[in-house]
């Protein structure tokens, strides 16, 4: 099934926190993925692949995605097939780098947060969440140390990281 809709989320830059700490401070309810995408070449906007392993499953993804603001844009995804997926590698943007991470996902004070660990960064990572709103009030958990909001800086979005690889 296709998922179509306004994707409202703010970013922020922290340093790297593991596992043990999220446990630690969380509990056991904590998701953990890891997850490679390609970019694709794209006239507008961004598309994009993504093998995502769970649990000793594996998921594709295809996405694009086209900025409305610096919170808003629109994103429509489906899921594919490994097959479409391995077809789609032949788009494959060559000027981008795949990204790779583990993504932990946790609720804190009835939000939901990603915390996306990246392969190339040992010191920092990147918190989002996904709101209802702009005007939404985030309650970020104490125990990570934020560095600073990124939301509009378009250097941390994964399709500039792509080029990077750095934070």
């Amino acid at each position: 099934m296709a998922k179509s809709n306004f994707e409202i989320e703010r970013k922020f830059l922290i340093n790297s926190v593991d596992k043990l700490t999220l446990h630690k401070h969380i509990g056991r309810n904590i998701g953990e993925a890891q997850i490679e995408q390609i970019y694709l070449t794209a006239n507008e906007g961004e598309r994009r692949i993504r093998k995502k392993a769970k649990d000793g499953n594996t998921v594709y993804f295809y996405t694009e995605k086209l900025s409305i603001s610096g919170l808003k844009r629109i994103e429509n995804e489906r899921q594919i097939t490994e097959d479409e997926y391995l077809n789609f590698l032949s788009e494959a943007d060559f000027t981008l780098s795949p990204i790779r991470k583990t993504r932990y996902t946790f609720n804190y004070k009835s939000q939901f947060f990603e915390l996306d660990v990246y392969e190339f960064s040992s010191t920092k990572a990147i918190l989002e969440i996904e709101l209802q709103s702009e005007s939404t009030p985030v309650k970020l958990p104490e125990f990570i140390q934020v560095i600073k909001e990124v939301t509009y800086d378009k250097a941390y979005k994964n399709h500039s990281l792509a080029k990077t690889l750095s934070l």
